[in-house]
């Protein structure tokens, strides 16, 4: 399925959209949902049409639609907003109901992990070719990556999917988010016995992954789905025209006040800037824009880091990736410099894979790490 353009005429509620309908008819019914979400607006339509959706779904047993429409009501969501919890427990219930659909078989574990837990599932394999160790991103659930997975289950790969601090579950138990990757892997890795593994980083994971494969020595190779190497740069990119590097200097040079007002300004201008400024502060633990942006500095693919790099190394992207940077890319590329080996791959938007994490046709990325991972076990 194409990514499609101009649904709402807001991009951030398009690309959401388009990450539903990448799933295909198991995850949306396309039509319905392109004809109906076009007179979509602002918050509280997003949410009321999405809910009603879930509800249909739920009731027509067809529980991966339904999943995937409580994820979406929940996505915009403020932290504190009542409904928040409930259609996070919807979205999840779901998905489970969805994979006993689909006859999948996994375990649900709670890993023990600084006083509190990780959340995570396993999907084993009887005859199994490796051991694939996958996480999400910025604010992501393992669940809903499940589908995009499964070609490996079916290929006899092992997948062990977990949300690190700050992410679903684990965010919920009390978890705030960390640059430091490596910390919430090994703590997985130990708890399943495992000797090594490739890993995927999804989204903001993709430098999680790499991260956390610079300094934990099981992961034999890495893939970085997509790349991010810098987790300030990335964030203070959706600032239009002098705004972006008027805040970048001003952080560079400590002016602490001035952020906070000019992004307070900004905030009361745009209520999807007010979203993510308060999403962003909620699962970094932080209390104002300013101390948010400090955190995200910490997201930094440093050259020190890179040099630690040296299993086999799979770096994607798309060319109007709307997220990051595609300099990040290419920066990234020319850093890794000790990688047992490197690939790369810039999906173009003639191929259908230009948007981030390739939504809109994500079999390409997956069909990109399916045959690297094949290749690399023959070198």
């Amino acid at each position: 399925m194409p990514y499609i353009k101009d649904i709402t005429g807001v991009q951030q509620f398009d690309f959401q959209i388009n990450r539903v309908l990448t799933y295909g008819k198991a995850a949306a019914d396309e039509k319905e949902i392109v004809e109906k979400a076009g007179k979509i607006k602002n918050f509280e339509q997003w949410f009321d049409f999405w809910v009603a959706l879930g509800e249909k779904y739920e009731g027509l047993d067809e529980y991966m639609r339904a999943a995937y429409a409580y994820r979406m009501a929940e996505f915009f969501l403020k932290e504190d907003h009542p409904q928040k919890d409930t259609m996070y427990e919807k979205s999840v219930k779901n998905f489970y109901n969805s994979f006993q659909q689909m006859k999948l078989d996994y375990e649900i574990h709670e890993i023990p992990y600084m006083g509190k837990e990780i959340h995570s599932i396993i999907f084993r394999n009887k005859n199994e070719k490796g051991i694939l160790l996958v996480c999400g991103g910025y604010d992501s659930f393992i669940e809903e990556f499940v589908p995009a997975l499964t070609k490996f289950v079916q290929e006899n790969y092992t997948i062990i999917l977990f949300e690190g601090d700050g992410q679903g579950k684990t965010l919920k138990n009390g978890l705030k988010f960390i640059a430091n990757w490596e910390r919430p892997t090994s703590c997985v890795l130990d708890y399943y016995g495992v000797k090594e593994c490739t890993m995927i980083g999804i989204s903001w994971g993709g430098y999680l992954a790499l991260r956390a494969a610079a300094f934990e020595k099981r992961i034999k190779a890495v893939v970085a789905y997509d790349v991010l190497e810098n987790g300030f740069d990335c964030m203070t990119n959706i600032f239009p025209g002098t705004l972006k590097p008027l805040v970048r200097y001003c952080f560079a040079k400590g002016k602490e006040k001035i952020i906070n007002r000019l992004l307070g300004y900004i905030r009361k201008r745009s209520l999807l800037a007010d979203w993510a400024m308060m999403q962003g502060m909620y699962i970094t633990g932080t209390n104002t824009p300013y101390d948010f942006y400090k955190e995200l500095q910490k997201h930094n693919l440093s050259q020190d880091v890179c040099d630690k790099l040296n299993c086999h190394v799979l770096l994607l992207a798309g060319e109007k990736d709307h997220y990051i940077p595609k300099d990040q890319f290419y920066r990234l590329t020319s850093k890794i410099k000790y990688a047992k080996s490197l690939s790369t791959r810039m999906f173009t938007e003639a191929e259908g894979g230009e948007q981030h994490c390739q939504i809109g046709n994500h079999h390409l990325a997956i069909e990109e790490i399916f045959n690297w991972i094949k290749k690399i076990n023959n070198l």
